[in-house]
């Protein structure tokens, strides 16, 4: 109990943060979830319960009957992809529920990241990822009803009878497995979906738009509407989904920076605290696909057709050191933009921290994040594209660096460039630089 009151504080704080990974982290690791942990883990009565499980329950209410619809076509009817796809950019569509939802006309700063630009994308991925809203809503309803019996006053008896035969679930069901498998279906839907809202965007907006930065909008829409099913702490289930959806191209990698970092926020409260997790996990996609494209290149002539020449050796240690200077340039064309938005990005939101007095938690998940980022694509780099190669070291990454401006020194001087009026802010910009040009 000494921990229930920094969890039932809406200000996020780390001895409830240390609390919420704990009880979240043991709730993983057993197949009943969060019903383990009320049942057997926590002392009757607790709010930990309601104040780490509870709040993340959907209702069933928030369900629209087009919704409702589209859930039973991907997964009870199993109906055809381009049946889907038809209809999710249909006019009828956009008559029957598009109609609910307010013109862009109404959107009064014009801006690509408002939920409604995206409806048919955010309406598509809610349908698509049922699965987890459902699982999530039934074993949180079950911890609630163990954490209720627990606390009546019988609450310690018959509680291996707690477990409804009528809930509907398959015992042998994987839905992270599913989802894998619906996501590679189900591709052309949500491509289209975008598709179809980006060209709205479009055609409606004022001025000149920027096609890149809205296709990248629209992908950020479909990681915020996970975001939403998913606790912020189930750290499994969201890199799972994620690597997912970046393995089938539906994602960018810089697309899931900009939205772990929020991009269309202007504070850095609503920045998840494992933030830099998530960006590693796409730095490292973003390395591993660029050296794959090399390495694909490598051996194809143009006809799909590899071929492999004997020389005799004599171009050993000559074109295998030119194929690895490669190999590491392109893996640093595709990691340093992640990187350097990252940065730009962290160092934007912590000179808007404006706390005089305590570092508020957030700014001090930016600054160690930001730390703990660098030293992961570093990793990364060295471990992916220097490790492989006998003739390349690290001073070949630092010239590498240098040569498309990411060496330590440049980093630093784009930390400096923040302004903010804050002097504690400016010390934390500070650190930020030194950390990164020291790593760097």
């Amino acid at each position: 109990e000494h921990w229930a009151p920094y969890a039932d504080i809406d200000q996020r704080n780390s001895r409830g943060d240390f609390v919420a990974v704990a009880l979240w982290s043991m709730a993983t690791l057993s197949p009943e979830g969060p019903e383990t942990v009320a049942r057997e883990c926590l002392p009757a009565g607790t709010s930990l319960v309601q104040s780490v499980f509870l709040n993340h329950k959907r209702s069933n209410v928030d369900v629209s009957s087009t919704e409702t619809d589209l859930i039973n076509r991907i997964w009870d009817t199993s109906e055809d992809p381009d049946s889907i796809r038809q209809h999710i950019i249909s006019d009828e569509l956009l008559e029957s529920y598009g109609s609910t939802i307010r013109s862009i006309d109404d959107n009064v700063d014009n801006s690509m990241s408002q939920p409604k630009v995206w409806w048919r994308t955010r309406l598509a991925t809610r349908a698509l990822f049922h699965p987890v809203s459902r699982e999530n809503t039934r074993m949180i309803s079950l911890a609630e009803k163990a954490w209720k019996k627990k606390a009546s006053a019988d609450g310690d008896n018959d509680m291996e009878d707690e477990h409804p035969a009528e809930d509907g679930r398959d015992e042998t069901e994987d839905i992270l497995a599913d989802l894998s498998d619906a996501i590679a279906r189900f591709k052309p839907v949500l491509l289209a979906a975008v598709a179809r809202d980006a060209d709205a965007y479009d055609s409606e907006a004022t001025g000149k738009v920027d096609d890149d930065k809205l296709l990248m909008a629209g992908e950020v829409s479909i990681l915020s509407e996970i975001g939403s099913l998913v606790s912020a702490w189930d750290s499994t289930a969201i890199f799972s989904l994620i690597e997912c959806l970046m393995k089938n191209q539906i994602v960018s990698s810089l697309a899931v920076a900009t939205w772990a970092l929020c991009d269309n926020a202007d504070e850095s409260t609503n920045v998840s605290p494992q933030w830099w997790k998530v960006v590693s996990l796409a730095v490292n996609k973003a390395i591993t696909d660029a050296l794959t494209k090399v390495e694909s290149c490598s051996t194809d002539l143009g006809g799909g057709i590899g071929m492999i020449i004997d020389d005799g050796g004599a171009n050993d240690g000559v074109d295998s050191t030119e194929a690895d200077v490669n190999r590491l340039d392109e893996a640093l064309k595709a990691a340093v933009p992640i990187l350097k938005y990252s940065l730009e990005r962290a160092c934007h939101l912590l000179s808007t921290t404006n706390s005089p007095k305590k570092i508020p938690i957030a700014a001090a998940d930016l600054v160690e994040g930001m730390k703990r980022l660098s030293r992961a694509a570093l990793f990364q780099l060295s471990s992916l594209a220097l490790s492989p190669s006998p003739t390349l070291t690290l001073s070949n990454l630092q010239r590498g660096l240098m040569s498309i401006d990411a060496d330590g020194e440049k980093l630093a001087s784009a930390c400096q460039a923040v302004e903010c009026d804050g002097e504690q802010e400016k010390k934390l910009l500070q650190h930020v630089a030194f950390s990164v040009e020291k790593l760097f």
